[in-house]
């Protein structure tokens, strides 16, 4: 273990928080890292669109921090419970010209939503969540369709990461969406 995992430690210990490392799969470290005690407990895909995607909704930029927080919201905890949090983030993004938050809506209801952010040459993508009740309905793809046509549109590559745990890799991949590279989240348990 080298000095800064242990300092991490340290660092980790003093707050309560169990030490988290994000290592890429290719890495050496990664073993010295499992023989010091650290288990993996997720692994992230950084993936690549290399596809057109067809989706078949409508999707638009949103204008409105309060619709997208409450669908965000409900797609990823399944309340709206941190709308006091998370609305002041969203309106302070909806300022910010790297970053493009995209929603679908059905008779005004959103169902949908995604964000994008930009930096040189690349759109990530991140936030793709549809709120339940709309789930297994083309969503998501079509989110994700839209994504890709502003990425082209502005001559980007459109990337983004997946978690296993979440269990979103699968469509990334039947729309499009290629693995460039896996990382390993290891993390160690306190005692």
């Amino acid at each position: 273990m080298t000095g800064t995992s242990r300092w991490a430690e340290r660092y980790f210990a003093r707050s309560g928080t169990a030490p988290t490392f994000v290592v890429f799969a290719s890495c050496r470290g990664a073993d010295a890292l499992a023989a010091s005690g650290y288990s993996k407990v997720d692994v992230m895909k950084v993936m690549i669109s290399t596809a057109p995607i067809e989706g078949a909704g409508e999707v638009t930029t949103t204008s409105s921090p309060g619709e997208w927080t409450a669908a965000y919201l409900r797609a990823f905890y399944g309340n709206e419970e941190m709308t006091r949090t998370v609305k002041p983030i969203v309106a302070s993004l909806l300022r910010d010209r790297a970053v493009t938050l995209l929603e679908q809506k059905v008779e005004g209801e959103t169902m949908g939503v995604l964000a994008l952010f930009r930096t040189p040459g690349l759109m990530g993508v991140y936030c793709v969540g549809t709120v339940p009740e709309h789930r297994k309905q083309g969503v998501a793809t079509s989110l994700l369709a839209k994504a890709r046509r502003m990425a082209e549109s502005e001559r980007r590559g459109l990337i983004l990461q997946s978690l296993a745990s979440e269990g979103a890799t699968q469509l990334y991949l039947d729309n499009g969406f290629e693995v460039m590279y896996e990382k390993l989240i290891l993390e160690k348990r306190l005692k």
